[in-house]
């Protein structure tokens, strides 16, 4: 169907939105498929689906939530399909599936809010980097009152001015940094919080570019480094020798020298780097975010399309 590959493409192309919006992007097209399907053949449609959610998991490799929340459909989807239900009701279970998950991403946000507030009480200062929303959600509801953010732009499309604007009418001590100014910010810091796109199977974090100068920085200044990252953000299929890295155009960067300009949009951070994982868990150290990782390995065995 065009339409699916049309929406699919809009997900290849979006430099705005995070892996977890992108994720919830992914879980709606395959609701779509659903509602949308003139199909009177259950394992037509059933193919469909399948076919939807291995497309989805290509989109964007840098991305793991698009790639586990697809499969999560999917396989929910086909064990409706094998257990006697008509067309009609199947397309019914589609739509309460995505419903359900769409449901569980924002259960997701609020248990993780909950987590970073047993932490974070006597903080005055924080630093964050791009745009995550999953981060938005944290620094607006789970920080204490007065509590300063320090946002870094994050070139070449500026995403952490996106926080900046979103946060400004609920954040009253925030600043605007430069990424180069990270440097400077971050010794005077409680903590850095940033995003992840993925956390590979070796436990090392797929962000943002400047996500790992951030925590080299935050290292050497003894500053606690926290990934934002619920456990549907663990894709076992990567680690960080073959992780795969966006790069984009680099008119981004300078639309003169285009040819001359680096546009790489990630980059991996060591686990050794990391004090731990604000998950839908609690805060997991390594030992604890590794048990997620061997839990995915078996599921993905079982979600196997």
């Amino acid at each position: 169907m065009d339409w699916i590959e049309k929406k699919i493409e809009k997900i290849v192309n979006d430099r705005r939105r995070g892996a977890a919006q992108l994720a919830s992007s992914a879980i709606r097209i395959l609701m779509a498929v659903c509602q949308r399907s003139e199909s009177t053949d259950l394992k037509e449609l059933a193919r469909t689906i399948k076919q939807t959610a291995l497309s989805l998991t290509q989109a964007r490799p840098s991305m793991a939530p698009i790639r586990n929340w697809s499969l999560v459909f999917a396989q929910s989807f086909l064990a409706k399909t094998n257990a006697g239900f008509s067309i009609r009701e199947a397309k019914r279970q589609g739509v309460l599936i995505g419903k359900e998950l769409l449901a569980l991403q924002q259960e997701f946000v609020h248990q993780q809010v909950e987590a970073t507030r047993t932490i974070t009480r006597d903080y005055e200062s924080v630093v964050t980097l791009s745009y995550s929303s999953t981060v938005e959600a944290i620094l607006r509801y789970g920080l204490p009152p007065g509590c300063r953010v320090v946002i870094a732009e994050s070139r070449p499309l500026m995403e952490g001015r996106r926080l900046f604007q979103n946060l400004s009418g609920d954040v009253t001590e925030l600043r605007m940094i430069t990424d180069a100014q990270m440097g400077l910010a971050i010794p005077d810091a409680d903590l850095v919080l940033v995003g992840a796109d993925a956390v590979l199977r070796d436990l090392s974090v797929l962000n943002k570019t400047g996500t790992y100068l951030a925590a080299l920085v935050a290292h050497a200044h003894g500053r606690d480094f926290l990934v934002a990252a619920d456990t549907y953000k663990i894709n076992v299929t990567m680690d960080s020798h073959n992780c795969i890295l966006e790069s984009k155009s680099g008119r981004e960067v300078w639309s003169r020298q285009e040819k001359h300009s680096d546009n790489v949009y990630f980059d991996i951070t060591p686990r050794q780097l990391i004090t731990g994982f604000v998950s839908e868990k609690g805060i997991l150290d390594a030992a604890g975010m590794r048990e997620h990782v061997q839990r995915w390995q078996r599921l993905e065995k079982d979600l196997a399309l």
